[in-house]
């Protein structure tokens, strides 16, 4: 395989994402790094093949070719977050002796997308897991019951599957299902100057790692009201917060849906090797949505700016109180927290402009600000901090203050500090030595 870039974040582009924003621009740059990392991970696994030489070589001269012919094609496709969690998982696993071969062969489905993206040729096997063929990105075949074994062929721009007696060309229209096709459905979000289109993965066979599990196959009427819901949640962010929105057009990717274990409670999660994508129930309200987009890519930007620089000093064992929860909190737990809710705090500042959602985002403006106070408060007194980490505790007081200065009624105020001293006080009892 060819070289990769060595990436380093430059202290202007830190500085940018230490406010909690960024901008495209910067985001962009994340992205190349995460590309960067997962050809470095697919090198390993490359170099710990466990099939014939040949046939590692062969995927290896393919990506090569797909890379040189098609580079920005190859990015969007090979730079997936999915993508990302795959590598990091079976490279994980295959450190400890752990990944099976189905997790190694994956290589090679991914390597026949992003050839048939950047209109290379080639072919390589596949893993068929529950009668189903995982085509990244795009969804999942299904084999018949007599085939173990498949082979993916790209070939002008098109990919045609092979398993057992059975040859499936996907379809011009990817996102027309069929007894042997299903499709990654997708999400869209429009507005005058900002527009975003998205993943939603339900078959992925590495959309797992969140605090709940992925959810199965959704069915037709629960994606429309996954894209009803995140259509209204965009037109939020895209007249709100168009800052915001910028910034998720360029990063966000994948959206994967988690299985509701309680109809009352949404939930979310972003895993920490994945860019540009999480795992979340269906929010009750297209102002949930809006908030949890920003504030899980929050914790994508900063998983993405930790593997280019250390902001903690790892030895640092102590335990922190986190205002948003009551267990105790490893210091870089708070940092990710803190940045998230940066990001959620300013969110709710600006629903507040929002008819007939004034008061419920005064009191979560309110709440989420003081909790950001307060993290940020323990993160600058630790003396735990690197100098990449002290110069985002710095931007990020910046930021705290400005969303601390904008004004919100008395009693909104008052009722803020109480929850944050309830939750102090609960996390204390908790947390008796």
């Amino acid at each position: 395989m060819t070289t990769t870039t060595y990436h380093i974040l430059g202290p202007e582009t830190l500085d940018k994402l230490a406010e909690g924003g960024g901008g495209p621009a910067a985001i962009d740059e994340l992205r190349s790094a995460q590309l960067s990392k997962h050809l470095l991970l697919a090198r390993y696994l490359l170099e710990q093949w466990p099939g014939p030489a040949s046939e590692r070589d062969a995927i290896a001269d393919a990506l090569d070719r797909a890379r040189t012919e098609g580079p920005d094609r190859f990015a969007e496709t090979f730079g997936a977050p999915l993508v990302g969690a795959w590598s990091a998982i079976t490279a994980q696993a295959g450190s400890r002796g752990q990944a099976s071969e189905a997790d190694f062969r994956h290589l090679g489905a991914v390597t026949m997308v992003a050839c048939a993206a950047a209109g290379v040729d080639g072919e390589a096997s596949a893993p068929i897991r529950d009668n189903q063929i995982a085509i990244p990105g795009l969804g999942v075949v299904v084999a018949p019951p007599t085939a173990d074994a498949a082979r993916l062929v790209a070939g002008d721009g098109r990919l045609t599957v092979y398993a057992g007696d059975t040859v499936i060309h996907l379809p011009h229209e990817p996102e027309v299902e069929s007894s042997v096709w299903l499709p990654v459905r997708s999400l869209a979000g429009a507005a005058p100057r900002h527009s975003i289109a998205l993943s939603l993965d339900d078959l992925d066979p590495y959309r797992h790692g969140h605090h709940a599990p992925p959810a199965p196959r959704l069915a037709a009427a629960e994606v429309d009201l996954w894209r009803r819901l995140f259509a209204e949640a965009w037109q939020l962010l895209a007249e709100h917060l168009p800052e915001r929105a910028a910034e998720l057009a360029a990063g966000l990717r994948t959206l994967v849906p988690l299985q509701q274990k309680d109809r009352h409670t949404s939930r979310s999660a972003t895993i920490r090797h994945a860019f540009g994508v999480f795992g979340l129930t269906r929010p009750q309200s297209a102002a949930d949505f809006a908030v949890t987009l920003v504030h899980e890519f929050q914790h994508s930007k900063l998983s993405a700016i930790l593997d280019l620089t250390s902001l903690s000093d790892p030895q640092d064992t102590r335990r922190y109180f986190a205002p948003w929860r009551t267990d105790p909190r490893p210091l870089a737990g708070l940092l990710q927290g803190v940045y998230a809710f940066v990001g959620v705090a300013d969110t709710w500042r600006a629903l507040r402009a929002v008819d007939g959602m004034t008061e419920l985002a005064e009191q979560r403006f309110a709440e989420a600000r003081l909790q950001v106070d307060s993290g940020l408060a323990a993160i600058e007194q630790s003396g735990a901090l690197t100098t990449a980490g002290g110069r985002l505790a710095t931007r990020l007081r910046h930021a705290t203050d400005t969303l601390l200065a904008s004004p919100v009624p008395i009693a909104t105020a008052q009722a803020a500090e109480r929850a944050l001293e309830q939750t102090r006080r609960q996390w204390l009892e908790r947390n008796r030595p």
